[in-house]
């Protein structure tokens, strides 16, 4: 699934279950900042360990076929 393939629907499901989060965390005993906190960590992680990796494989890929 491309970045450009996701609809308005996709997004809308995403922001509904953040909100669900949100809104249910203090139930559990769970600070609903921490949520959000958590959610820019992994942003972040991400971002910093896995994507570099995907980025190299497919740069990889690209000069294998140029050759």
């Amino acid at each position: 699934m491309k970045l450009s393939d996701l609809s308005w629907k996709d997004i809308l499901l995403v922001v509904v279950a953040v909100v669900v989060l949100y809104v249910t965390a203090p139930y559990f005993g769970v600070n609903p900042y921490s949520v959000i906190i958590f959610m820019f960590g992994m942003v972040e992680w991400v971002t910093k360990y896995i994507l570099p990796w995907i980025v190299l494989y497919w740069a990889i890929r690209l000069i294998k076929n140029l050759e």
